[in-house]
């Protein structure tokens, strides 16, 4: 199936969606205060728990962010154009990832060096 820039659109969209639905979902959940327990093991295993909920609220904010920029590039007429280095992303990538903003080699290259693409 050739590549569709509208179906790429719909599944943005949808991903965005799921996204906030998940995060909404994560801040309807809640938090007691630590330390509020008798036993310290208790207390221990809410403050990972807690640990885990922000890790996860902010990787959610993150893939939000990331869709958005997608969105604003489809929009901009630039999506598919790798934000590193300018090159046509792969439309397999694409397909596979809708919110790629880098081709496969660039993002290789700043995942070995630690780095992150600035957005244009």
């Amino acid at each position: 199936m050739p590549f569709s820039y509208e179906r790429a659109r719909r599944e943005l969209l949808k991903e965005q969606e799921e996204l906030r639905e998940q995060l909404e979902h994560l801040e309807t959940a809640g938090y007691e205060g630590i330390g509020h327990s008798s036993h310290m093991a208790e207390d221990a295993t809410e403050a990972f728990e807690q640990a885990v909920g922000v890790a996860l609220r902010r990787q959610l904010e993150s893939s939000l962010d990331e869709g958005e920029r997608a969105l604003v590039k489809l929009d901009n007429g630039v999506y598919g154009i790798c934000e590193s280095c300018g090159a046509r992303i792969d439309r397999a990538r694409l397909k596979a990832l809708p919110s790629a903003g880098c081709c496969i080699t660039c993002q290789a290259r700043h995942e070995y060096n630690g780095t992150r693409v600035k957005s244009r």
